[in-house]
């Protein structure tokens, strides 16, 4: 099993290189397409227009959009020719978790970066990534804005609790977990006896050729996202692999406590599944 197709979301700000770096990188080693992807949002009027929308306006706010979408496929294909990688640029019009999901039906891994909550020009993807990792037929990789992630993987945490998103996450990271040196399976605060389903889990692992330990953790008064964060620290491990949690219903992100905490406090790339 290897990723051979992967959707890269691009954006038009200077965190973009590195999410560029993280999918050349994972396209060079697995003989990959990246599709990178901009989306720009559907053009809505200030509330000074009072419902309507003057047509300069609207050509403006597209001209600069299709004007970034150029500028980030630039970008791209700067670095995926010097590099030898193939690759292809999309731009499409939509709401942006929509767009995506569409085209990560025919993908095997999405990238996306983690949102700068200082940068204003990443404002309009605030909460793209809470809607992605639960509503992705793919497995998500989220790339931390802070930090240089060119090499990772080495030694993978992974959340794991004997539950289908749990399980989902751990194949959908196999390309990853079978060039690791060392792969931990962490239960975080469990209340009941977890070892048939981390026994099975690490058995699973070793057939595809990983070095797998199991820990169990307790960190009293801490939620799992903040455990699995402080764990990542403790254990030296530069990737985490864990299920999302939650589900949108009317456009209202309902996340889980831990899924919450990872987006928000990140510190080594993340793969999401649900």
């Amino acid at each position: 099993m290897s990723f051979k197709t992967i959707l890269l979301h691009l954006t038009n700000d200077e965190k973009l290189e590195a999410s560029i770096s993280v999918a050349l990188n994972l396209a060079a080693e697995n003989s990959a397409h990246i599709v990178g992807l901009y989306t720009i949002a559907p053009v809505t009027p200030p509330t000074s227009f009072m419902g309507y929308i003057p047509p300069e306006f609207i050509e403006r706010t597209r001209g600069i959009e299709t004007e970034n979408a150029k500028q980030a496929c630039e970008r791209l294909t700067a670095k995926a020719t010097a590099a030898g990688v193939e690759f292809s640029c999309v731009q499409e019009e939509g709401y942006a978790p929509d767009v995506i999901q569409k085209h990560a039906l025919t993908a095997d891994l999405v990238i996306l970066g983690q949102i700068d909550p200082s940068n204003e020009k990443s404002a309009q993807y605030q909460n793209l990534a809470d809607e992605l990792v639960v509503g992705c037929p793919c497995p998500v990789l989220t790339v931390p804005y802070a930090g240089n992630f060119e090499k990772f993987g080495s030694h993978i945490l992974v959340g794991w609790n004997n539950t289908r998103e749990a399980s989902k996450a751990l194949r959908g990271a196999l390309p990853f977990i079978k060039k690791a040196t060392k792969v931990t399976l962490l239960n975080v605060n469990p209340t009941s006896d977890q070892s048939v389903g981390n026994d099975a889990a690490k058995k699973f692992l070793e057939r595809h050729g990983a070095t797998v330990q199991v820990k169990i953790g307790h960190w009293p008064d801490v939620g799992v996202g903040n455990a699995l964060l402080d764990a990542l620290v403790d254990y030296e491990a530069d990737m985490l692999v864990m299920g999302a949690y939650g589900h949108s219903r009317l456009r209202e992100m309902i996340l889980g406590g831990a899924t919450q905490e990872i987006l928000g406090h990140m510190t080594a790339p993340v793969l999401f599944a649900h």
